[in-house]
């Protein structure tokens, strides 16, 4: 009897990834994931478990490899960094607008499930710190050399707020214009936490 076809399990589950991403848990078929991936459902279900199991796995693996990558940039960066990371998302909106539109993963699910599913619930609190964490701990180098113009917990909260905000927006298809408008605003409002050196 031949040995079932190896598959590279990393490049399964980014394919998997991208599928919920894309269309969301509910719209998204176990046929869509066949063919999303290459494989049969019953390697997938051995190889991942059950749909909502692949939902957290694909979860997981956004969070590494794509959140925890993006928010690198941010961490330490100080105010600039908090600038440049919303000149960025203005740029993909405006280079890849339909990849842009699929909004976030990790906001995408809890607005689809809301808090019914514990195991999601723990993913969108990790990615919550990992946000709101990047944006506080750029803005600590700033405040710790007298930077800043107000409290680093409140303005990283705020910074985590104005991106929710502009994924929502982007999400509902609001034109480029309106998009490009809101992330200047969010750039400006970030620029004006700073404090210039006498």
């Amino acid at each position: 009897m031949p040995r079932p076809r190896e598959f590279d399990t990393k490049e399964a589950i980014a394919s998997i990834c991208d599928q919920f991403w894309s269309d969301g848990y509910e719209a998204t078929g176990i046929a869509d994931l066949e063919s999303a991936t290459g494989l049969a459902r019953a390697r997938l279900y051995s190889a991942f478990g059950s749909k909502q199991e692949m939902l957290y796995e694909a979860i997981d693996f956004y969070l590494d490899s794509r959140i925890d990558v993006i928010f690198r940039r941010v961490d330490d960066g100080g105010i600039a960094g908090v600038v440049n990371f919303f000149r960025t998302f203005a740029g993909i909106v405006a280079k890849q607008p339909e990849r842009a539109e699929m909004g976030c993963l990790v906001v995408n699910s809890m607005i689809e499930f809301g808090r019914s599913e514990p195991e999601l619930v723990a993913r969108a609190d990790r990615y919550r710190e990992r946000v709101r964490g990047a944006f506080r701990s750029a803005l600590e180098r700033d405040a710790a050399e007298d930077r800043l113009a107000g409290d680093v917990e409140s303005l990283a909260d705020l910074a985590y707020v104005m991106l929710m905000g502009l994924y929502v927006t982007v999400k509902g298809g609001a034109p480029l214009e309106e998009i490009n408008r809101l992330c200047g605003i969010a750039i400006a409002v970030v620029e004006s936490w700073r404090v210039d050196p006498e």
